[in-house]
């Protein structure tokens, strides 16, 4: 992953996420990439609250991972997000978790989010929110 408009989040592996082998068990991963596109968001300017006050909404349309390595309670990792692609209607998000002390690669994904209105109509991304996330704009919510 290049370090250009990658955003990092730190997280400890809770005991409630491991499984009977004290291993992170693999559903906590998406819950992790979630933390990682929320601080994406923050730190890009475009706070999700605010998207949504706007009435505006990003559904998971698609996510997938890949497991190299496991994390265990009390490990510190780190989630690196980056956007991947910004359609008209459509954004996809990139993660990697790796281990914060070695910098060991645990896991990899995507997740593909639609733009939609409250009714859960699929819409173009207003221009503010596009400009935020592809890097051009400012600390605003980005939904005008």
């Amino acid at each position: 992953m290049s370090k250009k408009d990658v955003v990092e989040a730190t997280l400890r592996a809770r005991y409630a996420e491991t499984d009977a082998m004290g291993i992170v068990y693999h559903s906590n991963y998406v819950i992790w990439f979630e933390v990682g596109r929320g601080e994406y968001l923050r730190q890009k300017g475009g706070d999700y609250d605010k998207f949504e006050a706007a009435g505006f909404y990003l559904p998971v349309i698609k996510v997938d991972a890949r497991f190299l390595a496991p994390a265990r309670y009390n490990d510190v990792v780190v989630v690196r997000t980056s956007m991947e692609e910004l359609r008209s209607r459509s954004i996809t998000f990139y993660y990697e978790v790796v281990m914060q002390e070695t910098g060991q690669l645990l896991a990899m994904g995507h997740s593909k989010h639609l733009c939609t209105d409250r009714q859960g109509r699929v819409r173009r991304f207003p221009r503010a929110a596009r400009d935020i996330l592809s890097g051009c704009g400012g600390q605003d919510a980005g939904v005008t």
